[in-house]
């Protein structure tokens, strides 16, 4: 690996949308998966609803609830596979994404054939993950509230870098986020910053054109693409950072100027008598 300069973390914010904007075929993995994905979410959606109208039709109030088990059944299963696919153009993008920091081109065929050759563990994780998260969501319903999910993406945001970029196992990706998520508390806040915010930001720009059709699908295909790539970007810098493979400094406090160069060396003072 070539030597990176010393930055903050802020500046790599800044910076993963400089190479983004340098490398944008990275963004073309996950847009096709978002994609495939809700054209798979709106699938199951019909399914339901047509399932429930014909079983109320055939079987009355029995035939509409049986109708509506299967086709919930194979609804979530669907999208279970369509949120994995996300999850592998996300490593795929990740994996590239080494190549982009360090200025080389990307390459997406080297990075699916790595990512294929990590698929077991990375099903392993997103299974873990998965689980974690529906955890999380179940106990939005309680006292606890939203928060919760929003701690289990901060606690999970490096396991497929380091499935990835560190070649770990998904048990063992999963105890790395952790650790790196829970004693880097400030850095991790940054780059969960980071990611949070450009997919809010994609979501209210999608949201914007949600009542167009034709121009709604193009602007989730090319926003959503662009966020996940960033997010991309974001993760792996981080845990490149946060396992000490990039240099990393404090960030500069803000209002402040950094310390001034030292002064050329002059030789031995001249003394004046």
């Amino acid at each position: 690996m070539s030597v990176q300069p010393v930055s903050s973390p802020a500046d790599q914010l800044q910076r993963a949308a400089e190479v983004l904007s340098k490398n944008w075929i990275l963004a073309l993995p996950t847009a096709i998966a978002s994609l495939i994905l809700g054209i798979v979410m709106v699938v199951a959606v019909i399914s339901v609803v047509t399932a429930a109208v014909v079983g109320r039709a055939a079987g009355g109030g029995v035939g509409m609830w049986a109708g509506l088990g299967t086709s919930a059944l194979i609804a979530v299963v669907l999208a279970l596979a369509g949120f994995l696919l996300v999850i592998f153009s996300q490593a795929m993008v990740i994996h590239a994404s080494e190549d982009a920091w360090e200025g080389r081109p990307v390459n997406l065929s080297a990075s699916l054939a790595a990512t294929l050759a990590r698929l077991p563990d990375l099903l392993v994780a997103y299974i873990i993950s998965a689980v974690i998260m529906l955890v999380a969501l179940a106990l939005c319903f309680a006292v606890i509230g939203f928060p919760l999910v929003f701690v289990g993406i901060y606690f999970l945001m490096y396991v497929i870098p380091a499935v990835m970029i560190g070649g770990e196992s998904g048990t063992a990706a999963i105890s790395t986020s952790f650790r790196l998520a829970s004693r880097n508390v400030g850095p991790s806040l940054i780059a969960f910053a980071g990611i949070v915010g450009s997919l809010i930001l994609a979501s209210f720009l999608t949201g914007i054109t949600h009542h167009i059709p034709l121009i709604n699908l193009v602007v989730s295909f090319a926003v959503g693409g662009l966020a996940a790539a960033y997010s991309a970007l974001i993760s792996d810098r981080f845990y490149d950072m946060l396992r000490g493979t990039v240099p990393l400094v404090a960030a500069t406090p803000y209002g402040s100027a950094p310390p001034p160069p030292p002064p050329p060396d002059s030789g031995p003072p001249t003394v004046i008598r």
